[in-house]
């Protein structure tokens, strides 16, 4: 059962990444307003679950900090992630920011007991080694992006969107996708500590996501008018409301019983199946006749992405099996 919901959780997350480099490159011109719109969302629903499924009586202080301490992880491993979808291609943004199981290897050895195996070692290798292969040859700027990179110098955009445009920036990509890995990587086994302790998955997951969503808010208020210009076009607060309010609540509530169900090893082992099917959407999504999203389309650029997918995914296969 744990599978089923851990692939569920997989397969919702592409869309969430697809609505993500979407809305970020083509309609809210930049990381702010869509943070705000997060922090909203997640406060709203995390608050009124948190109010149904409540704290059980007689739960020690550590186990109920211990979702607190994965919302913040969380909140602020996705506005990394944010920052790096805003600079890169989404699949290899999402790629990157993939190897949390590498993070979670470490993490659940140092502070769940959990060993590494000779297989897991060599596993690891191969999710290094595809994610080092899918950060070279990073951006290749086009007229549009040039067009973007000169928007940018308006005041009212944030320094870290300013930065996104120009093409010196690119180079921090794979820095701030690899921070944001190390963050969900935390968020991951904080959250397994505290299931493990017999707290409630649907309470876990409101409060995670309340302080996620504050986090959120704290990080995009900058982003308010921004924000509200843009859900003024239907197309836009259909993609908010579906793509950013809706499936990642699916997703992440998925992904929280999945883990209580299962090993955290085995759990984020299917989870890391993500960039394949962000891969698969964000090319079919690039063509000629819809582009609906930038993805370089070259032969080459499509192998080097296949051939780095199938190492990070293989080797998160590997990693949970060995």
């Amino acid at each position: 059962m744990w599978f089923i919901l851990a692939l569920g959780s997989s397969i919702s997350f592409c869309f969430v990444s697809v609505c993500d480099k979407r809305l970020l490159s083509f309609h809210l011109n930049g990381v702010p307003p869509l943070c705000l719109w997060c922090g909203v969302s997640g406060m709203l629903y995390g608050s009124v679950t948190l109010a149904v499924a409540g704290v059980p009586a007689g739960t020690a202080w550590q186990v109920a900090v211990a979702p607190i301490c994965s919302g913040l992880l969380m909140g602020s491993g996705v506005v990394l992630l944010f920052r790096g979808m805003r600079i890169m291609e989404a699949s290899r943004a999402v790629a990157i920011a993939q190897i949390a199981p590498i993070f979670v290897a470490f993490l659940a050895m140092v502070f769940l007991g959990e060993r590494i195996s000779l297989v897991q070692w060599g596993a690891i290798g191969l999710v290094v080694s595809g994610a080092m292969l899918i950060s070279m040859r990073l951006f290749q700027i086009t007229p549009h992006d040039r067009l973007r990179a000169r928007a940018s110098v308006n005041p009212s955009v944030g320094i870290g969107d300013r930065l996104a445009g120009l093409t010196g920036a690119t180079s921090l990509g794979p820095p701030l996708l690899m921070l944001s890995a190390l963050c969900s990587g935390g968020s991951f086994v904080v959250t397994k500590a505290a299931l493990n302790a017999e707290l409630p998955a649907l309470t876990a997951f409101a409060m995670q996501q309340t302080v996620s969503g504050c986090v959120f808010l704290i990080a995009g208020w900058s982003g308010r008018q921004r924000l509200l210009e843009a859900v003024r076009q239907p197309r836009v607060l259909g993609m908010l409301v579906f793509g950013e309010s809706l499936m990642p609540a699916v997703s992440i509530l998925l992904s929280v019983y999945a883990y209580s169900l299962g090993d955290a090893s085995l759990v984020v082992g299917v989870l890391a199946t993500r960039p394949l099917f962000v891969f698969i959407a964000s090319t079919t999504l690039s063509q000629v006749r819809w582009r609906l999203l930038d993805e370089t389309l070259t032969p080459k650029t499509l192998v080097v992405k296949s051939i780095s997918i199938l190492l990070i995914v293989g080797g998160v296969g590997a990693l949970s099996l060995g």
